[in-house]
């Protein structure tokens, strides 16, 4: 059996060139391992159902739905994996009603490079995540 080297990690995005970016930072972070990447919600629910990983980081779209219904999917299928949603909008509603459905943690893709690392950490350990302009979007309907 092959050892890993700590977290592991799925990444579902639809987009090949935003999965290597992810799978580029979270691999120099040291304590974490890409198992493998999905560009869709039914390749990622299979493909979670088999590694079972850790944390799985899905787009807020994953064809053929966003992210609220596919974290409301996994969660139906017991999947107990940490996700952490990247949006490029980061919508208050989008991030409410995804929080609501099970996720762990929902960032902007513009903050990938300053705080992805720290985000599947924080998720990973249980907590709840968001990212500064997830918090700045989230706090407007808050308010």
């Amino acid at each position: 059996m092959t050892e890993t080297k700590g977290i592991r990690i799925l990444i579902a995005d639809d987009f090949k060139v935003l999965r290597d970016v992810i799978r580029l930072y979270l691999e120099r972070a040291g304590d974490m391992e890409v198992l493998d990447e999905s560009p869709d919600l039914y390749d990622a629910l299979e493909r979670t159902r088999i590694l079972q990983p850790d944390v799985i980081i899905m787009n807020d779209y994953l064809p053929p739905i966003d992210s609220a219904h596919a974290s409301e999917l996994f969660r139906k299928m017991g999947i107990t994996a940490a996700i952490l949603v990247i949006s490029m909008q980061a919508e208050a509603d989008l991030i409410h009603r995804s929080f609501r459905s099970g996720i762990n943690g929902f960032m902007h893709k513009d903050e990938i490079d300053g705080w992805l690392v720290e985000a599947v950490r924080k998720v990973y350990q249980g907590e709840r995540y968001m990212s500064p302009k997830a918090r700045d979007a989230y706090s407007s309907i808050q308010e």
